[in-house]
């Protein structure tokens, strides 16, 4: 169960961490763009993460979310739930084609390629290796996400052991960056909300795949925590090296850059490789999402929507980030509000269910083990109990039965074959 949790945590902090993070444009936006005290918008932004996370993952634990609508649709009316998965699919094309400006700035920046060069790139990647198995890539690229973290952590080093001038100093000049925002509190929420409307549909699915929604919970807060942490480390960095980085469209590739020219060759690398990664997870959702599995549909979707979001991309990274995000961010805050309200009517009523999935997780275990006698008490709790719980009697049963069976093979104890029904004593 615990390894469980980890897995859930650093998968979230990967869903966060992504190419617009990495490449510091973000956070100047809607931190460093307010001196000090967007240092301290970070600090609240890592808190709320925290929370938001555990909410939304142990959502998706209760309901076992096969997909965002099972919990949207199980916390608010038809409309509303329809309402936020339209939200949800606009933010998808909207980063889709920020991400496709966000290549064209990395190569100019680095190697002076017309920006229009690196968004094609992106475009052309997007649509071949979205008709090949996407999945196979996107896990090769995701595994990038540990070499990103440590160029950040080796900049944020950097940054905090040569800067230069005075804490007043760097203050006035981070103001004069200024935002698009009108107040730190204000962005370090919006941030937030536009974080989790980005990962709130992957995690959701992830923390459906977690029987105990006690163990999802624990995932996605240190997943928010762990995340909240790189975003002040991060935002203290760069505000540090105000002087240096501001202007620019990837800051933190100005910065690592400014370590070793190898350094910041290898980063643009690592964040081109992260803009693709979140490009053609954005346009395989989208089309996967409108094709109702017609794989026709499906390829003329995959080469239209991006060649949309290429056409957009020609209004610039830095305005894009500048101005599109906050919009997403503004809309996202009903949809995390909803979400903390339904977890919050209902905590009682999850802490339950988190018992009773317990109760029956023994019961199974009990069931399946060769070793143990498994009377007809025992299988009248087990009906009693899977019948009182929220999820559908066969789905929760068999999707126990499965978790657990994986349990026992991997501690090397003999269990019955959970395809036949075990003798009751």
């Amino acid at each position: 169960m615990k390894s469980k949790a980890t897995s859930v945590a650093l998968a979230f902090v990967g869903l966060t961490v992504g190419a617009g993070f990495a490449s510091g444009q973000e956070v100047m936006q809607y931190f460093v763009g307010f001196g000090i005290y967007g240092i301290f918008g970070a600090i609240a932004a890592a808190l709320v993460f925290a929370f938001t996370g555990m909410v939304i993952v142990q959502l998706g634990s209760y309901f076992l979310a096969t997909d965002h609508n099972v919990v949207l649709s199980g916390v608010s009316r038809p409309i509303t739930s329809k309402l936020f998965d339209t939200v949800i699919t606009f933010t998808l094309f909207s980063i889709g084609f920020v991400m496709i400006a966000g290549g064209g700035s990395n190569l100019n920046q680095q190697f002076g390629l017309p920006t229009w060069v690196g968004a094609a790139i992106i475009t052309a990647l997007v649509i071949s290796i979205g008709m090949l198995d996407v999945s196979k890539v996107t896990a090769v690229i995701g595994a990038l996400t540990p070499v990103m973290i440590l160029f950040v952590i080796v900049a944020i080093g950097y940054s905090l052991a040569t800067v230069d001038l005075s804490i007043h100093e760097l203050d006035v000049l981070a103001r004069q960056g200024g935002s698009t925002l009108p107040h730190w509190a204000i962005a370090s929420g919006n941030y937030v909300s536009l974080a989790i409307s980005l990962a709130v549909s992957m995690s959701i699915v992830m923390g459906g795949d977690i029987m105990d929604p006690k163990v999802a919970g624990r995932g996605g807060f240190a997943g928010g925590l762990l995340f909240g942490v790189l975003l002040v480390a991060v935002t203290g960095a760069l505000f540090a090296q105000v002087n240096q980085v501001a202007g620019f469209d990837m800051p933190m590739l100005t910065l690592v850059g400014a370590i070793h020219p190898w350094l910041g060759f290898a980063m643009s690398i690592v964040i081109f490789a992260m803009i693709f990664n979140t490009a053609i997870g954005m346009y395989y959702a989208l089309a996967s999402r409108f094709s109702a599995g017609n794989r026709q549909r499906f390829r003329i979707l995959l080469i239209s929507l991006p060649l949309v979001g290429f056409g957009l991309s020609f209004l610039g990274f830095k305005r894009l980030v500048g101005y599109l995000y906050p919009l997403i961010g503004y809309v996202g805050l009903a949809l995390i509000a909803v979400l903390v309200y339904s977890w919050w009517q209902s905590k009682a009523t999850i802490d339950e269910e988190s018992k009773r999935r317990g109760r029956i997780r023994r019961l199974v275990r009990r069931k399946l083990r060769r070793d143990k006698r498994f009377t007809r008490e025992h299988a009248k709790r087990l009906e009693n109990e899977i019948d009182e719980s929220n999820i559908d009697n066969q789905d929760l049963h068999e999707a126990i039965v499965e978790d657990v069976a994986d349990q026992l093979e991997s501690e090397g104890i003999d269990y019955h074959d959970p395809e036949k029904p075990a003798p009751i004593a």
